[in-house]
């Protein structure tokens, strides 16, 4: 496979540097630091700064949930050193033997299973006390046989996407919000706004595919969600769907919303959130925000014990389970991975003390959820079709 790379520097053009590729590993390791043995080279390159090297990886070995193969480079540029890595997978959209729109990873069909991530922390808000704590959310997802995390409306430190990488999860990344601190409207804007109020929330038509564009031109290697539930124009590559507690993922669901905008049904379907059944722990388990511990019992649904939250949980797992099986569904997100302040229906708790799932009831639904597409046709289909390595992700390196 062709490489390509440029190693841009300010104070060193032209001057020699050499690149070492070294092979591909799956890392058990829990250090947050790019491992002190990179393993065994395989191969070398001079070079200079600033011009492009290129060279050829013989028979890659790709990324994917199941195998994390990542590639460790090391660069040397007069005295400086730097270490990083690169994943190679293909991701993109197309139709399976069925021909059902569906996303394809490395030339197969994998369906995409993952919980509303928001990332709150009792002590820190946004920040997480350590690497591993923040980290030990993504290893109870991969314990419970999640492939993804939708990260929601929230960008984490480069290390929470490195630990992806590593431990095999996809990662849906929300746009974050927007600041709040913005100017007060004019008047003019505030009519504007009270004009437009009753048309999809403000949304004019041709918004949502003139923001997918810009999205999708900034980095075409990826596909785009242009809307997460309500108010779908049909632009992107999804055709999301929001419902509580139980999904509608996929045909006949799929046909109801969208048609108006996506009669080639042309998008791939997905239940971007589901679930939030809710369980009141503890209070030793809450984080002391009167407000917040005043509303709980009137967030979501509740229910009285962890028994009963399993089975009412498991209950609407098995739904989307049904609808990858018998309609067009091809991931989903359940709601949620912890607790926050104001809700209480994570499978952790907020403080990560208490993890409700029973484990082996999960991961058992969680595997049946990504057979079943495949039983559909009869058997666990795969597709043969090759996957297209100018959609391959490349390293990209700057040094300043």
């Amino acid at each position: 496979m062709p490489m390509e790379v440029v190693i841009t520097s300010n104070h060193a053009s032209n001057s020699e540097l050499k690149i070492t590729v070294y092979n591909p590993i799956i890392s058990s390791s829990d250090s947050p630091l790019y491992p002190g043995t990179l393993g065994t080279p395989l191969q070398q390159h001079q070079g200079t700064a600033n011009s492009l090297v290129s060279f050829t990886l013989p028979s890659p070995q790709l990324w994917s949930p199941t195998s994390p193969n990542l590639y460790h480079f090391k660069v040397e540029l007069r005295h400086d050193t730097v270490q990083s890595h690169f994943g190679l997978r293909t991701i993109e959209k197309k139709k399976d033997r069925a021909g059902i729109v569906r996303p394809f990873l490395n030339g197969e069909f994998v369906f995409q299973l993952g919980t509303l991530d928001q990332g709150f922390w009792p002590d820190g808000l946004y920040t997480a006390p350590t690497f591993e704590a923040m980290t030990y959310d993504l290893k109870v997802l991969k314990l419970l046989g999640f492939n993804m995390v939708r990260k929601h409306i929230k960008i984490e430190p480069d290390l929470y996407y490195y630990a992806c990488d590593r431990m095999g999860l996809l990662v849906w990344q929300d746009m974050p919000l927007m600041n709040p601190d913005l100017p007060a409207p004019r008047p003019g804007q505030q009519a504007e706004f009270a004009r437009q109020l009753n048309e999809g929330w403000g949304q004019l038509n041709t918004t949502d595919f003139e923001l997918t564009r810009m999205v999708k031109n900034s980095d075409p290697t990826r596909p785009v969600l242009s809307v997460t539930g309500f108010h779908d124009h049909g632009a992107g590559d999804f055709h999301d769907n929001h419902h509580y507690p139980y999904p509608q993922c996929g045909t006949p669901f799929y046909s109801l919303p969208s048609s108006p905008y996506d009669p080639s049904r042309n998008r791939i379907a997905v239940q971007g959130e589901f679930g939030g059944i809710g369980h009141i722990p503890g209070r030793h388990n809450l984080w002391n925000v009167q407000s917040q511990l005043d509303n709980l019992n009137q967030t979501y649904e509740i229910t009285s014990t962890i028994d009963i939250w399993n089975y009412r949980a498991t209950r609407f797992v098995e739904d989307l389970r049904d609808q990858a099986q018998f309609f067009n569904c091809s991931g989903g997100v359940y709601t949620q991975t912890t607790d926050v302040e104001g809700e209480t229906n994570g499978l952790l708790t907020y403080d990560r003390r208490v993890l409700r799932p029973d484990l082996e009831r999960w991961q058992k639904l969680i595997s049946e959820i990504y057979a079943a597409p495949h039983q559909a046709a009869g058997k666990h289909e795969v597709s043969q079709a090759k996957p297209d390595k100018s959609q391959l992700l490349l390293p990209a390196l700057v040094i300043k």
